[in-house]
């Protein structure tokens, strides 16, 4: 490195002499080279074989060269190299004896030339040791028992191959597993997490005791693994002592709702249903089963028309009525549909109970018949309040023009007021008989009792 610097040096000491001899000199540098055993340069016809910086001047230009000379490498390997039936070196797969040849690029960048010896054999001889249990399978074959053998494998393109097996067979040994199971009922088992569930039971739940076995074949490497020092089968033998569950049936109806309390827990049930709650373990340790078969019936609706205001003296008749078949019991002791009350000189308060005989489902309604409040009514055919009974909403016809509606209960309290509306929406109000108020623009002022049955 210090000599190249030197004639790079030297080099450029000598441009002012060369320019001062022609002074329209100009200076062109080549690129580095590097070359493998010898260069020549263009410039001037000269073979380098060393190393070195050189320059040349031509006319007006002087030409520079920073050249690097690299020597070639043989080698030849004189002990001879042993192979099989083949041998790979390099890129090639050799499959004859004798000297072989080879050129490699060193890291230089320059040809090796590397030269070997190779001895070859015509035949590839592998052998093998093998211990197994029961049977070994080799080459596709099933072996059963110790030996040697010895197959002749013609497969490859380049030699046969002699193969030899020496096999040792060890035979199965079997061992015995008896157990006790103590379960309750419904107990899941398997033999081992690996193997399916067992063919005596329910789906794999153990359901009855018994006792089962699984035999060498079926129950092989489960409790006792294979290894290749051991050969274990497996006679598996199962003793279940099967304890049951306690069962509670309890066979209920309800009206609308059922609630059934487990370990402070509420069941409710709105459906008739057939249902399995797990109560607290049993004195065996099981569980214990409650099966409701519940029965829901829906509770019926009762409400009570008729004449609900009447003027002091009169009397009051009224009508029993309900979504489903029941019998009638009125507050007076009477089991007809209708009853009346005579010469009525006060409130009077009436209830009516409705019985499902069929499921024992009942319902009671409540109202007052009110004779101290004055009744102007204009006739049914110029003012009509309808649906009555209804669920929802009532709608007012008024040959008169309406001022304002208001809704009463039976004590006298106002619930709604309607302003002038022709169509009431009663949905936030309570079941029960109300009054309707209706306030003409002429000053008149008329009511109708309605029921609200939803």
């Amino acid at each position: 490195m210090k000599k190249r610097v030197f004639f790079l040096l030297l080099a450029a000491m000598m441009m002012p002499l060369a320019m001062n001899a022609q002074h329209n000199a100009s200076v062109h540098i080549d690129s580095t080279i590097n070359a493998c055993v010898s260069y020549t340069w263009p410039v001037d016809g000269t073979t380098y074989t060393t190393s070195g910086v050189h320059t040349a001047i031509q006319g007006d230009t002087l030409y520079i060269l920073d050249l690097t000379i690299s020597p070639e490498y043989n080698e030849t390997i004189t002990t001879p190299i042993q192979g099989g039936c083949t041998y790979t070196w390099g890129d090639s797969v050799y499959t004859t004896a004798g000297v072989h040849t080879q050129t490699f690029q060193s890291i230089n960048g320059c040809d090796s030339t590397v030269t070997i010896t190779l001895a070859l054999t015509s035949v590839a001889s592998k052998e093998y040791n093998i211990t197994a249990c029961e049977s070994y399978i080799w080459k596709g074959d099933t072996l059963t028992t110790s030996g040697t053998t010895v197959l002749t494998d013609n497969t490859s393109i380049y030699c046969d191959s002699l193969l030899t097996l020496n096999l040792t067979i060890i035979n199965p040994e079997q061992k015995n597993y008896d157990t006790t199971i103590v379960a309750c009922e419904r107990t899941r088992f398997r033999f081992s997490p690996q193997s399916a569930w067992t063919t005596i039971t329910e789906d794999g739940y153990i359901m009855t005791s018994d006792t089962y076995s699984h035999s060498t074949t079926s129950a092989r490497n489960l409790f006792h693994p294979r290894t290749v020092e051991r050969c274990y089968d497996s006679l598996v033998t199962i003793h279940f002592n099967i304890k049951h569950n306690s069962t509670t049936n309890i066979t209920d109806r309800a009206c609308d709702s059922y609630t059934y309390t487990l370990n402070n827990v509420d069941y409710v049930y709105n459906f008739s249903k057939i249902d399995t709650l797990t109560g607290p373990k049993a004195a065996n340790g099981c569980d214990s089963l409650i099966i409701l078969n519940l029965t829901i019936n829906k509770t019926p609706k009762v409400y009570i028309t008729g004449d609900l205001r009447v003027t002091p003296g009169s009397d009051a008749t009224l009508n029993a009525n309900s979504n489903q078949n029941v019998t009638y019991t009125w507050s007076n002791g009477q089991t007809t549909e209708s009853i009346t009350i005579p010469n009525v000189q006060s409130n009077i308060d009436v209830w009516l109970k409705g019985k499902n005989t069929a499921t024992n489902c009942e319902d009671t309604a409540h109202v007052t018949i009110m004779a101290n409040v004055a009744i102007e009514n204009v006739d049914d055919d110029m003012l009509k309040v309808y649906p009555n009974p209804t669920s929802a909403q009532i709608n007012i016809n008024s040959a008169e023009t309406i001022k304002n509606v208001s809704i009463y209960n039976l004590n006298g309290q106002q619930a709604l007021n309607a302003g002038n509306a022709n169509t009431i929406d009663l949905g936030s109000l309570n079941n029960g008989t109300y009054v309707v108020r209706i306030e003409m623009q002429n000053g008149s002022v008329s009511t109708r009792t309605i029921v609200l049955f939803k």
